[in-house]
């Protein structure tokens, strides 16, 4: 059999030919894509169906449905997606509780948490849901007590030895009768607005600091003020004197850390004068006296 060739076609036999062959496979084409479109979003919603319905794996989450959704979440109230795992809280108030807390996702008891007196230990108070010292300043005790260290403790007879009688020093808060020395300590005194030492006065500061050493006594020196002048002034002064006394102890070898110092200003004097009262009155105010402790 000859083979027809394709010149010996009439052109218009031909062209027919053409026009069919691309109208089939233009058909066939569009078939193929509309198939493709169909299944393909098909299978793309199946897919998006599977990922949403089925979601992570517990204790992994996404959203707190996750969790909510989860048998064992609701079943270990595990309810809440932090960081990619479902737990207990989010916050404190996911506790629900106001004596629980939210630490790393678990609801924990609040160590020390009270709703009344009662639910604190000893004498602890409960402020602001907290249990805690039984004061935190005197207007939380008694009129007889003071708050010492978070406690309300009995208020003690004196606070340093001007609170107690001659004779007596304040020990720990009680008065108690001043220890005695074998050797005599005794008063010097000073001239008026000044706190520089006398020279008449120096023999007496040398035997006091003779006393003090043999004995090993430790010492208050006080310092004082005549009448004249304000009060505020007048401690000040007394403070000077006692210091000035202090610093002559210590060049003559008595170690400063026996020896305080305290001014009673012109709270403590010897005779009442008056501010027109007579010099030889005034002076037997202007003085250091010592305390043995």
């Amino acid at each position: 059999m000859q083979s027809v060739k394709l010149t010996s076609i009439p052109s218009n036999v031909r062209f027919s030919w053409f026009f069919l062959s691309f109208f089939i496979e233009a058909r066939l084409v569009m078939k193929l894509k509309q198939s493709v479109l169909k299944y393909g979003f098909l299978l793309l919603t199946a897919l998006l169906f599977l990922q949403i319905g089925c979601g992570p794996d517990y204790p992994k989450c996404e959203t707190d449905d996750h969790c909510i959704d989860s048998e064992q979440g609701q079943s270990e109230d595990r309810l809440y997606c932090v960081n990619g795992l479902c737990q207990q809280c989010r916050t404190d108030e996911s506790c629900g509780d106001p004596s629980l807390e939210c630490n790393a996702g678990v609801c924990e008891q609040i160590i020390g948490y009270c709703a009344s007196v009662s639910d604190c230990p000893g004498n602890q108070k409960c402020r602001d849901n907290r249990c805690g010292s039984e004061c935190l300043s005197n207007d939380e005790c008694s009129g007889d007590q003071i708050c010492d260290g978070g406690n309300c403790v009995a208020k003690p007879e004196c606070s340093s030895n001007g609170d107690c009688a001659d004779g007596q020093n304040c020990d720990n808060g009680q008065c108690v009768a001043a220890p005695v020395a074998t050797c005599q300590l005794e008063t010097v005194y000073f001239d008026y607005d000044a706190s520089a030492i006398k020279s008449n006065e120096r023999n007496t500061l040398n035997a006091n600091a003779q006393c003090i050493k043999d004995e090993n006594l430790s010492v208050e020196v006080v310092g004082n003020a005549d009448e004249r002048g304000t009060t505020e002034y007048n401690i000040a002064l007394g403070e000077r004197r006692a210091n000035s006394v202090k610093a002559y102890l210590k060049r003559l070898g008595v170690n400063s850390n026996s020896v305080d110092t305290i001014s009673y200003g012109d709270q403590r004097l010897v005779r009442q004068c008056g501010e027109q009262g007579a010099e030889s009155c005034h002076q037997q105010n202007r003085r250091v006296e010592f305390n043995v402790r």
